[in-house]
């Protein structure tokens, strides 16, 4: 394992001094992870897990840890940071602000093959999270666009375009890129007339980035069973139609394409525990499936992300990304044809979110 540069160790000590934590004994780096610095520290106190922020908006970090303040006294499993003696959750060292957690033991579930059982629990739990978190009191730090923005999509690809025509030598991800954006052109232009009931959907708060990567897991000796022992990672906590995360956290946690093939297995017990924890209306499961993949067209923060920075640990989502949004394209009315089917079928043992 690589040594830690002598950086690192000053502002861990640094935010483990200022929270009162004790001297660090051991530092590492976490698993995981692309976009933040997170480091794992030991000190006489325990074990700690030190997340540097990538957000230079200490008001953007202070919202993220409201929602999680505030799920938390609604039973829902979270990992509160540590505050200082003035109640502040993040700390300033080096040029990024530093959140501080206990570290709390869970492994990660496997995504390939999930099974059914797999998915009922995480439908149960995400239908949990929204459940609360449609009562979220307080503004959350973005918004999910409910209207399609085309010409604000149509500038950033433009965008894009003119940094790669700047290259002498254009690489095989360049030439990828390219082909990405004149395939989204092609479909924001065939769903131009598909975007008006977008509208009227309802929305609230949600988690933003719901997946099993988010999602620590205790097993339970005795039986083998699965329980979730904590949601991590509510920096992406946003406003917006609830489907577009059901959907999305079935994109992300599913091997669709597989499921199916064989009847859709997994993607019905994801959806029928969500269901009998935050029931939808025939409207929104009606558009489930164009609302997300319209979204996914005008997604391009991973494409972004490289050109801002040359290299970035998002490439390989930004490679993928391409032949999932073409199987939704392709998929995508079988999916929302049995979640319109199943939501029709079901009777709500809860009254609807509104």
């Amino acid at each position: 394992m690589t040594p830690l540069p002598d950086a690192a160790w000053r502002i861990s000590r640094d935010v483990a001094r200022h929270l009162g934590l004790g001297d660090i004994q051991d530092l590492v780096l976490a698993p995981g992870g692309r976009l933040n610095q997170n480091l794992v520290a030991t000190t006489p106190r325990g074990r700690y897990f030190l997340k540097g922020s990538r957000y230079p908006d200490l008001e953007t970090i202070r919202k993220e840890h409201q929602v999680i303040a505030f799920v938390a006294t609604h039973n829902i499993p979270v990992v509160k940071p540590i505050a200082d003696r003035a109640g502040e959750t993040a700390t300033r060292a080096g040029n990024r602000w530093w959140v501080t957690y206990p570290w709390i033991e869970g492994t990660q579930l496997d995504t390939d093959g999930v099974s059914p059982t797999t998915a009922r629990m995480t439908g149960l739990t995400l239908g949990a999270v929204h459940r609360v978190l449609a009562q979220t009191p307080g503004p959350v730090s973005t918004s999910l666009p409910r209207r399609p923005l085309l010409n604000a999509t149509e500038a950033r690809m433009s965008e894009v375009e003119r940094a790669i025509s700047r290259t002498p030598n254009p690489s095989a991800f360049d030439q990828h890129v390219l082909a990405s954006i004149a395939y989204r052109r092609t479909l924001m232009g065939r769903d131009r007339s598909s975007h008006e009931g977008y509208a009227s959907l309802p929305t609230q708060v949600l988690h933003g980035d719901f997946h099993l990567g988010n999602l620590l897991i205790n097993r339970a000796s005795r039986t083998g069973q699965a329980s979730i022992a904590a949601i991590v990672d509510w920096e992406l906590t946003c406003w917006g139609p609830r489907i577009w995360e059901v959907a999305r956290s079935a994109d992300l946690i599913i091997d669709l394409a597989t499921d199916l093939e064989r009847g859709w297995p997994c993607l019905r017990e994801y959806l029928s525990a969500y269901l009998q924890e935050a029931p939808l209306t025939p409207p929104e499961a009606t558009q489930l499936a164009p609302f997300y993949r319209a979204s996914r067209v005008q997604s391009l923060w991973v494409i972004e992300e490289h050109y801002r920075r040359g290299h970035a640990p998002t490439d390989e989502i930004a490679i993928d990304d391409l032949a999932a949004l073409d199987w939704w394209y392709r998929n995508g009315e079988a999916v929302g044809t049995f979640a319109s089917e199943l939501v029709r079928s079901t009777k709500s043992i809860r009254p609807i979110l509104t």
